[in-house]
């Protein structure tokens, strides 16, 4: 690593592994480390809910009728092992996440949003008033019989998002569900997510560029670039999705503060209720300087160490 071998100064978004391994030598090597607590990425699990037509692959569109069900999400949500991603993905040095604003953004998270934790069998009772049963194996099935089995991409290039569905496979193989997990490369899986809308879920992070909410317009309108569930949306919305668009144009044109918060707040509760995006966990901010680096001040944005430049100087070398 070139910042441990004096080739660079300052270091940004280590990785937890290779923080935990600097940590060791920070002493005796003369450099200085930072844990910021998260940021602003959040990681998601997200289902395909693209209007495929009638030229759309069949397999897909036929899951699609349990990804459409706000109580199929929201057993998946409910099985998820957030805090088990935290300890084995990120040693720790992350958040667990139920909507998506992180506890970074205090200016606009909203703390009424309800964090519950793990269970398999509140999973199982919305899997069962969804009209899933289990065969006498163990295996989960739909009203029409069909074994609940679907594949999840991600991209190979981010080994925390590949452990990332590797433990969500696990937890949903709890539930009786079979999942497979297919590891893209990154342009491949772009061209899939937005383009050929082949897939069936995926494990992807987004990070917002400011802690204000138009920074999440293109996000959650339905007409948004990054309405990844669901691009260009052509079929018709549920209420909620209405309600979504309707509060984030309405926050975008409101100047009082605590209006808009309420607005938004408004938001992160469907966001949390109705689950187009399953939020899981953010990677806390973890970087690292030479000692003597004076006015060195970190900050949860890019970009996390050199934002001040102008203002950095050496005290000692």
């Amino acid at each position: 690593m070139r910042f441990l071998a004096g080739e660079t100064d300052v270091i940004s978004r280590l990785s937890a592994k290779n923080f935990s391994a600097l940590a060791k030598e920070q002493r005796a090597r003369g450099y200085r480390l930072d844990d910021l607590g998260p940021g602003l990425e959040y990681n998601f699990l997200f289902f395909n809910l693209n209007d495929l037509g009638p030229k759309g692959p069949a397999q897909i569109a036929r899951k699609q009728a349990w990804f459409r069900q706000v109580s199929f999400r929201q057993a998946i949500s409910a099985a998820i092992d957030r805090e088990g991603i935290v300890r084995l993905v990120y040693r720790g040095r992350a958040a667990p996440l139920w909507a998506h604003v992180t506890p970074a953004n205090r200016l606009w998270v909203n703390p009424a949003v309800p964090h519950p934790g793990r269970s398999l069998a509140r999973a199982r009772e919305l899997l069962a008033a969804g009209g899933f049963a289990w065969k006498s194996d163990g295996t989960l099935i739909d009203g029409a019989g069909e074994a609940v089995e679907f594949s999840v991409v991600t991209s190979a290039g981010n080994a925390d998002r590949v452990q990332m569905a590797t433990i969500i496979q696990d937890d949903l193989k709890q539930l009786g569900m079979q999942v497979h997990l297919v590891s893209l490369e990154f342009r491949a899986l772009v061209d899939r997510l937005m383009n050929t809308h082949e897939y069936e879920a995926a494990v992807l992070g987004l990070v917002s560029g400011d802690v204000d909410p138009t920074a999440e317009m293109n996000v959650w309108l339905r007409s948004g670039t990054t309405h990844l569930w669901n691009l260009g949306q052509r079929n018709p919305a549920a209420a909620w999705e209405i309600e979504i668009d309707r509060l984030m144009r309405q926050q975008l044109g409101e100047i009082n503060h605590a209006e808009r918060k309420r607005l938004y707040d408004g938001v992160q509760r469907l966001v949390a209720e109705n689950l187009p995006l399953v939020c899981l966990v953010s990677p806390n901010i973890l970087v690292g300087a030479k000692k003597g680096l004076g006015n060195f001040r970190p900050a949860i944005m890019d970009h996390y160490t050199l934002w001040n430049s102008e203002e950095l100087f050496w005290t000692s070398r």
